[in-house]
């Protein structure tokens, strides 16, 4: 048996700086380990020149990555469709990983069944020291409502009248739900919805409030039969008022009578979709269960331009993606290292606090905080190397060192003008 050892290094672990602290793995299993009782089993010594490390990032909300858009196959795909697919998320979840986020929940907007009999087996939980881990996909529709359709196709939308029958119909049986989700979103006024949630629960998914009209009791309701979670806070959903909190007020949810049942909330820090002070607002009001996501589309990492998405035209500006000729956010283009740089910012907090979005909330978000997401023994060996900016310098994916693309913009200009 033999172990690694990180020295001359920061951790950051629950929201706090421990300066000077070793970690060592063990090389067999690949996870986080206790110092060996006999140092000469350490066969490999990292020195980190007191850079930082942190628990892998984790998003658990993104629609595609490099071109890859996560719902692109249908009922009409071939054999030869599905093989190009499969090796084009390979090829996207290798990329991806660089950019310091070791796992996804691979995100799939409203469609019909056809589409989640085919994608949703690509997404089952994965444990891999090459590519970015699924932790099973993150089924955003389409039991959603249609004043709250952002970019989703009307077509696929469904009522949940029938109950948990309707459910299996539309993704595929509960084996898929069992073995290859880990979120579904969906609008609990929906005819069916609040009496499917523990059904949902019981297929080990957590259920999402998103793309919503419903008011705070509704939401209330919806946490009382097992909801944790609310997607995207503000967008797709009721603005809150101060007599009408809506679906926002219930990241300040009174503990309940069992526990604390204030859900998490996923927050976009792009800029774009939430202002910097009403992300601050957010975060503010309950730091511990605000995890930051992409909402990423397929369209990141790819140059600006208009793109054909189903019967639909984005048109990429920057980090800004609306449907063509109108002012409807068509998901985003930031990655997760610059979220937390901007929250960062905005909050005026200190990076680990900000990392603990990305770690430690986003873990305890979807119950895998006995795997990843926090340094503690047992967990697995992905880890993220930042500078203060809190700019991934690299990555170790259970072990394994990947060279980071998270560049500051003035360093990718200079990197750039000497190819030139």
């Amino acid at each position: 048996m033999s172990f690694t050892r990180f020295t001359n290094c920061h951790l950051i672990d629950n929201g706090q700086l421990y300066e000077f602290t070793d970690l060592y793995i063990n090389n067999k299993t690949k996870k986080i380990c206790h110092p060996p009782s006999n140092p000469d089993l350490v066969s490999v010594t990292i020195d980190l020149k007191g850079q930082i490390l942190a628990p892998g990032f984790i998003d658990i909300q993104n629609n595609g990555i490099y071109g890859l858009n996560f719902s692109n196959l249908d009922g009409d795909s071939t054999a030869e469709d599905i093989a190009e697919f499969k090796n084009f998320y390979k090829d996207a979840m290798t990329k991806y990983l660089s950019t310091g986020v070791t796992a996804i929940c691979p995100t799939v907007t409203s469609n019909f069944p056809e589409v989640y009999e085919k994608v949703l087996p690509f997404y089952k939980r994965s444990r891999l020291d090459t590519q970015c881990d699924s932790l099973g996909a993150h089924l955003e529709g389409p039991f959603i409502n249609l004043k709250k359709k952002g970019c989703h196709p009307v077509e696929t939308f469904v009522d949940a009248k029938d109950g948990e029958e309707k459910l299996l119909e539309v993704y595929g049986g509960a084996n898929n739900l069992l073995e290859n989700v880990c979120i579904v979103t969906a609008a609990p006024e929906i005819e069916g919805v609040l009496d499917l949630i523990p059904a949902i629960k019981a297929k080990n998914c957590v259920f999402s409030l998103g793309h919503t009209m419903a008011d705070y009791q509704t939401g209330l309701q919806a946490i009382e039969k097992g909801a944790t979670m609310i997607t995207h806070l503000y967008n797709a959903m009721p603005q809150p008022h101060h007599r009408n909190a809506g679906v926002v007020g219930l990241i300040n949810t009174p503990a309940g009578a069992n526990g604390d049942k204030t859900p998490y909330f996923g927050l976009i820090c792009d800029g774009v979709h939430v202002d910097p002070s009403m992300a601050n607002l957010a975060y503010r009001s309950n730091p511990n269960k605000c995890v930051l996501v992409t909402d990423a589309m397929h369209l990141i990492g790819l140059p600006d331009g208009h793109y054909k998405w189903d019967s639909q035209v984005i048109v990429k500006t920057g980090d800004r993606l609306y449907l063509e000729n109108t002012d409807t956010l068509a998901g985003a283009s930031t990655t997760l290292p610059q979220c937390v740089r901007n929250l960062i910012q905005w909050s005026k907090i200190s990076l680990p606090q900000a990392v603990k979005t990305v770690t430690n909330n986003a873990a305890m978000s979807i119950g895998v905080q006995n795997e990843r997401g926090f340094l503690n023994i047992g967990c697995d060996a992905d880890f993220v190397v930042l500078d203060k900016q809190g700019y991934v310098q690299k990555i170790y994916k259970l072990g394994k060192e990947i060279k980071s693309s998270d560049i500051p913009l003035e360093k990718s200009t200079e990197k750039i003008s000497a190819m030139l």
